[in-house]
Order: C-alpha cells, then structure tokens, then sequence
C-alpha cells in the first residue's frame, strides 16, 4: 500500500484583516474594525523573491465583487472602427474613412466590414474593404480606407457620417486575459494569479497587442491558469502593504 504523506505544518507570521491594509495581529481573534475573524498569513506566502500571496476569506472575496477567468490560447480576431462618411464615385455609394497610419499594416483589400450610420440607428451595412489609399493627409497621419458596399439601401445618402468597422482573423495563436484583468501604473503591469486555499498572488507581466477587450500577454502567465479580473486592484494594494511590512522586518 502506499505510503501516506507527511502533513506539512504551516507556520502563521500574523493574522491580518482583508478589509484593512496593513493591520496585523500577533495572535488571533476578531477584527478590531468589524465583525470578521482575523485571517492568518503563512510564511510559505508569496515563494522565493515573489510578492507575498494574500488569503482572503470567502465571504471578503464576494463582498468585494471578486471575478476571475482562466487564461486561454486563440488566435484573436483584429478589428479597428474609422470615422468617416459616405460617398458618391463612380456612380456608386462608397465610404471612405480615416484610418492611422500605425493600424494600417495588418489591413488588406478584401477583409470583411461593416458600416454603421448614425442616421440610420440599429443596422449594420456589410461591406468589404475595396483599397487603402496610400497618400497620407498634408500634415496627418492618417490614411483613407475605401469600403464598398455589399447591398445597396436606399435609406443611405451621400454626406452621412458613418463608422466603418474592419476585422481579420488572427493568423497566430497567444495567451490571451480580458484587458480589465490587467494593473497597469507608471512603474508596472501586473495581474493577480488565484491560488489555493483562497489565496491571491500579484505577478508582473509583459503586455503585447490589444485585440478590442482582449490583450496578448507575452510572459507572467501559463495557460490554463486562473486569474482575477474584478476586485484585483484591492488585493494588489493589500499585497503590496504586506512586502512593504515584511521588508521592514
């Protein structure tokens, strides 16, 4: 028969309050600021050179509107929205819209679009992309997509302003997080990692390209791993009191 493993004894530094950053206790018991159990931190917390994990109790985590999500690998779809209006050439409606020049690489006549009119509330047009015009504007840096309909309506005029909406599948696979799981500041971009045992760990990440709500992340995540994308700024700021803390010791 199998040997049964030893149970490992973890060892408590403090207990500490979720909801007050920065307090900590000596010795259990309840929350001096609210009706709560004190939650203990462990020394094994955080691991080698990492920021410290945090334990949050369940009940904190739903209190605080705590979501998370797992990562994925996929091939994103390129999509960008120009501004810009209709038009009669060559005896046909086109729009025609501005688009900057550092968005422009990836498109290609042929891809799908879209053209939303404002006067024309609750449609979307399909339509394809015809050409990119190569001349820049005097002075801008912006060149101008020509769209053409694939279905002409008669509500649609010349002059009316209109967003053209392109997109492209993604020819590459990468580790995609939704946009808003990401803690971004002038010194760092971070995510936090889920544990076990309701534990939370800030890790630093290098962010590469936006695809609408998605961003690829090129290292500081695994696939598969879950990750927080609501309630990660308060866990951050509570991790980072704690490093801080630990430091001073």
């Amino acid at each position: 028969t199998p040997e049964t493993p030893p149970t490992v004894e973890r060892k408590v530094l403090y207990w500490t309050d979720p909801m007050v950053p920065g307090y900590r206790s000596d010795k259990p018991g309840k929350s001096p600021f609210m009706d709560m159990e004190l939650v203990p931190v462990y020394d094994d917390e955080g691991g080698a050179g990492g920021p410290p994990a945090v334990t949050v109790r369940s009940e904190v985590v739903q209190n605080l509107g705590v979501r998370t999500t797992v990562v994925t690998r996929a091939a994103a779809t390129r999509s960008l929205t120009a501004h810009g209006y209709l038009f009669r050439q060559d005896g046909t409606l086109v729009a025609i819209a501005d688009v900057f020049g550092q968005d422009t690489a990836w498109l290609k006549p042929g891809l799908a679009a879209e053209v939303v009119v404002a006067e024309v509330p609750g449609q979307r047009f399909p339509a394809i992309l015809e050409r990119i015009e190569s001349d820049r504007d005097i002075g801008g840096r912006s060149v101008k997509a020509r769209v053409r309909f694939l279905r002409m309506d008669a509500r649609l005029q010349a002059n009316m302003a209109a967003d053209v909406i392109l997109s492209a599948p993604g020819t590459t696979r990468a580790l995609l997080v939704p946009r808003e799981a990401l803690i971004r500041t002038g010194h760092r971009t971070a995510r936090i990692r889920v544990l076990d045992d309701g534990r939370f760990q800030p890790v630093g990440v290098v962010a590469g390209e936006e695809f609408g709500d998605l961003i690829e992340i090129k290292s500081g995540v695994k696939e598969g791993e879950k990750i927080v994308v609501s309630g990660q700024f308060l866990i951050d700021s509570e991790a980072s009191v704690r490093e801080s803390l630990k430091r001073m010791d």
